[in-house]
Parts: C-alpha cells; structure tokens; sequence
C-alpha cells in the first residue's frame, strides 16, 4: 500500500473553533473527486505530550488510512502556557488496492485552561453513530479526565504505564470503559508460543507442576507477562520473578518429584524473531521460531483498530500484576 499524501490543506493560529470546523469543510467540499472514496468508520483521537511523539503517533496513523479510514483528531494540550488555539487540518489520499481513499486529519495545539477540558473541543470533530477511539501516546489517563467521556474505547500502552507508575490507575480506568493495550498486542507471539508448548499431551501435563517462573524484560512487558503467568497458572506472587533486560523473556520451571522440565521463550539479541522450545526428562522438542514485525507500533496499531472490544485475560493479567514488584 502506498504512502498516504496529503491533497490540500488549511491551518490558523490563534483561531476560534467554529474556524477550525468550518476550515475542515471547506476542504472537503474543494476536494469532491469521483475517482476517490471518503469512507469514515470511526473519529481516532490521539493525545500527545510532546512533537517527538506526536509526531511518530501521526506517522504511524496515516500509515493507517487506507486499512482503517478515519477522522484522524491529533490533540498536543499544553495548560500552563497563555489561553490559545492552532490548527491545522488536512485531506489526504492513499492508494489501496487500485482504490483511492480520501482521510481527514485535524491537529489542535490547545495551550491554557482549555487544555484541560479537551472533551468540549473534540465533539466538534466526531462523526455521528461512528465509535471514538482515543489514543493516549506515551501516556495513561486520569481516570478523572474529562475525555474519557467522548471515548467508545481506549488505545494506551501498558509499557507507558509501567514506566510512569500507573499500573492501577489503568486498572481503574479500564474498569469504566473498553481498553486496548498496544503493549499486550505486541506480546502476543510470546504468549502464544509458550501456551502452544504445552499443547503436545507429554507437555500438558506439567501444568499441575509449575515451580517458578521468571520474566526478564523491561518493566512494562515483564510485569504484564508475570501478571498473566500469575493469573492463568494460578501461582503465588514468591513464584514469579521478574527482572531487568533488553529483550522479553520468558522461563518456566516444572518438577515432579526428581523430574524436571523447562519451558522457554526466548531471543537472541541479534534476531528479529523469538524461539520456544520444551525440555523434557527425556530431552528437548524441536523448537518453534516467530518473527517479529518491522514496525510493531502500526502493526499493533492496526490490530487494536480492528477489534475494539473488552479482553478479559488482559483485564485479569492487569490486575495481578499490580501484585508484583518491578
């Protein structure tokens, strides 16, 4: 699919929002072409902290637009500069398959007290008996935020919330509305694998014998794991271990009386793909490879876009984790 281009656009500084609103329209009406199609399934809304993010939130969602075409909302609130609105909107077109399709993306710098109450400015851009999806890049709500009320459901990253010490505000958060975990998609291929070494009838049974369990990782990654280890195999949190690494690791340690058996995920630094194997008493199985995609945060992006809907071992993994340390 080719790269999304942007066809016409308008901008203001210091503008009203009925401005903004009426500049976006304007676009719209100027750009009629019966050659492409304008199909809105929902209004994406990203909050971003800073350019660097916004700008990589941005790059990876008009990658997005001929998969999944939405009213793209990017809001970069900053309450402790003097009250003021830029805008710039813009229309862009992505050829997909032989088919043009046309996306609208609206990007609002909100400085002062209006920073704080985003909500009132977003209703002007969601389109009507579509779903909001509201991303917060790199960072993880209040659950007080007053935005939360626009949101069908919300994308964030478990690795943000980690990182930041909010583990149970998300867990609060997730409790009132539909949350899809950008950090838990990603970790799908080690959850899968390791669950599909225990499918052989020889392997299932070191289920009922779980000893230990180590998670390596950074922190975000490594508690999400340990928490859905914790959850699924029923374990104590003294049976988890979680420690500090470049890449996500999983161990697992089964015995039986002097019997014992080990089951691994792991990678080696310089592949970009992961490895499971199974070690039983009487030697190992052949080992399963995954490889690991080249631009996990659209590929995340693009899964959550697609199922925007409750995951209750996501839910269940959160909540454990929180009983484990770093």
């Amino acid at each position: 699919m080719a790269d999304a281009v942007a066809v016409d656009t308008w901008s203001g500084q210091g503008v009203r929002l009925s401005e903004v609103v009426a500049g976006l329209a304007d676009l719209r009406h100027q750009s009629k072409d019966e050659r492409s199609a304008r199909t809105t399934v929902m209004t994406l809304v990203a909050v971003a902290p800073d350019d660097d993010r916004a700008y990589a939130a941005t790059r990876a969602l008009r990658s997005l637009g001929g998969r999944h075409p939405a009213r793209i909302v990017m809001l970069r609130p900053d309450p402790d500069q003097v009250a003021s609105l830029d805008a710039r909107a813009a229309l862009f077109t992505v050829e997909n398959e032989g088919h043009e399709t046309n996306f609208e993306e609206v990007t609002l710098t909100v400085c002062g007290q209006a920073a704080k109450h985003l909500d009132s400015l977003v209703d002007a851009f969601t389109v009507s008996d579509l779903p909001v999806a509201l991303w917060y890049v790199g960072s993880v709500p209040d659950p007080t935020d007053p935005l939360l009320k626009v949101a069908t459901a919300l994308l964030v990253d478990s690795r943000d919330a980690a990182d930041t010490g909010r583990f149970r505000p998300l867990l609060e958060v997730a409790r009132r509305r539909t949350v899809s975990d950008l950090s838990w998609i990603r970790l799908r291929p080690w959850r899968e694998l390791l669950s599909g070494l225990f499918d052989p009838p020889e392997c299932r049974r070191w289920l009922q014998s779980v000893e230990s369990v180590t998670v390596t990782g950074k922190v975000g990654p490594r508690k999400m794991l340990g928490g859905w280890l914790l959850a699924q195999l029923g374990l104590q949190p003294r049976q988890v271990t979680l420690q500090d690494a470049r890449h996500v690791e999983i161990h697992v340690t089964c015995r039986e009386g002097t019997d014992e058996a080990t089951f691994e995920v792991t990678r080696a630094n310089s592949v970009k793909a992961i490895s499971a194997q199974a070690v039983l008493p009487d030697g190992p199985r052949p080992p399963a490879v995954h490889p690991l995609a080249d631009d996990p945060l659209a590929v995340s992006l693009s899964e959550a876009l697609t199922n925007l809907a409750p995951d209750v071992i996501w839910e269940r993994a959160l909540a454990t984790a929180t009983l484990l340390g770093e």
